[in-house]
């Protein structure tokens, strides 16, 4: 078993487990959207960017190791997870009205989340 940091909780976990993984099960929130339960991550979102050693890595691909300590939250990781999602919304509107998905719609959620307009 392996001991990581994440936002100053101490969390175990296998070495070599995705640091994603291993914060949704300690409770930690980091936003993806392309990393669903049951899939592989792909790093297409980019929303799961943490700070892990001092270098920027995205969660959903990022092996953890034993001693490792990870920030999921920054200024510039807030700003730059805001620009991503702003970009996301361009062409999919957050006036859900309409469709199916809204009120389950995981773009929708993190943009309110992070008070995206």
């Amino acid at each position: 078993m392996a001991k990581i940091t994440i936002d100053g909780k101490v969390c175990e976990c296998d070495e070599g487990e995705y640091i994603l993984q291993v914060a949704r099960r300690c409770g930690v929130f980091i936003p993806a959207l392309c990393y669903l339960s049951g899939g592989t991550p792909t790093l297409a979102c980019r929303l799961c960017m943490v700070e892990a050693d001092g270098k920027r890595v995205y969660s959903c691909n990022a092996k953890a190791k034993d001693g490792m300590v990870v920030y999921s939250r920054s200024p510039e990781i807030d700003a730059e997870r805001e620009a991503i999602t702003q970009v996301y919304c361009i062409n999919h509107p957050m006036a859900c009205g309409v469709c199916d998905q809204s009120g389950e719609c995981e773009l929708q959620n993190l943009a309110h989340l992070m008070r995206t307009n």
